[in-house]
């Protein structure tokens, strides 16, 4: 990996505080809702490669919000995050955490403003999708994410959300959607479940009552588990190649999860499900495998370069588990 003096790394921070890796899991359900809706509607295009201009300045706008929502959540993790050893641009005071808020406000009001000249609906559901994802689940008296069950249904309601964004995009509202979405809902949450087990002791050091640290680690891996096979099933119901396929490739690592619920395990099935329903996603839309390499391979760059951190990365390592 080539050396890139700080001088120039140090600006960046102020595009990594957004978490550019999150933007993986909102794009891919965010895409998977636009795709949805041609599946849904019998006009779906395989290997797709026009580009439809205000979609994608549509997905860049939720991108800058969804990324307000990530900045919300590391002002109220600072201390959290420290213990964990990640995220360390305003846990570490790289970037004042008052200059953060007054991003995020920013990309918010931005965001809402843009959706509301476009349409009132897309308007109410990213407004409704940074409330939740943004304001309840992060600050007082709310503070969702430190709470077992309220974590989880957020962290639902944010797909739910998503989904339905990357639907009205593609066309409009049906109450199908709602049907549509469920697999995807179940999947979701599955790996959001996971996301639980990594943290738990800085959070429970913490006393921060997520779902890991309230039901332990044989519980949520079961409930990841049954929560994605209920995907698998109802994708095939619903006959979603999309959702089905990814799943079914991801169902051996779930299962060797099971016998082996370690950290190492749980990362591997948090990571890869995701890779797989991305390169489903890129088969029906083949740009955005540019789009998740270019943001990966930045990522990499900014992570090694600044931090000596070999993030992001599929591998797993012992000292990281």
């Amino acid at each position: 990996m080539f050396k890139i003096p700080l001088k120039y790394l140090k600006p960046l921070d102020y595009l990594f505080i957004l978490r550019p890796t999150l933007f993986f899991p909102v794009w891919i359900i965010t895409l998977a809702g636009y795709s949805a809706y041609s599946t849904v509607n019998g006009s779906v295009i395989w290997w797709q490669t026009s580009i439809n201009w205000l979609t994608l300045f549509n997905f860049f706008i939720l991108t800058l919000a969804a990324g307000a929502t990530f900045i919300l959540n590391q002002l109220q993790d600072i201390e959290t995050d420290r213990d964990n050893k990640k995220l360390f641009l305003i846990s570490e005071n790289h970037i004042p955490p008052e200059k953060a808020l007054k991003i995020a406000y920013i990309l918010i009001c931005i965001s809402l403003v843009v959706y509301l000249i476009q349409s009132v609906l897309l308007f109410i559901v990213i407004a409704l999708f940074i409330l939740f994802w943004g304001y309840l689940y992060n600050f007082a008296p709310f503070k969702w994410k430190d709470r077992p069950i309220l974590g989880i249904i957020t962290n639902l309601i944010g797909g739910v959300f998503l989904f339905s964004i990357g639907w009205l995009m593609a066309g409009e509202f049906q109450v199908k959607m709602f049907i549509q979405m469920v697999p995807y809902v179940f999947a979701w949450g599955s790996v959001a479940l996971l996301t639980t087990l990594p943290d738990e002791k800085g959070d429970l050091k913490h006393d921060k009552k997520t779902f890991a640290v309230k039901y332990g680690r044989y519980i949520t891996v079961w409930m990841a588990f049954i929560w994605v096979l209920f995907g698998f099933i109802l994708g095939l119901i619903l006959h979603d190649p999309i959702i089905t396929h990814p799943i079914l490739i991801s169902l051996p690592l779930y299962i060797i999860m099971l016998a082996k619920p370690n950290d190492i395990w749980v990362l591997r099935t948090i990571r890869y499900p995701l890779l797989f329903i991305a390169l489903i996603l890129c088969v029906q839309y083949p740009l955005f495998f540019f789009v998740l390499l270019v943001n990966f391979y930045i990522a990499r760059v900014y992570y090694i370069n600044r931090f000596n951190l070999d993030y992001p990365t599929f591998k797993v390592e012992e000292d990281e588990a």
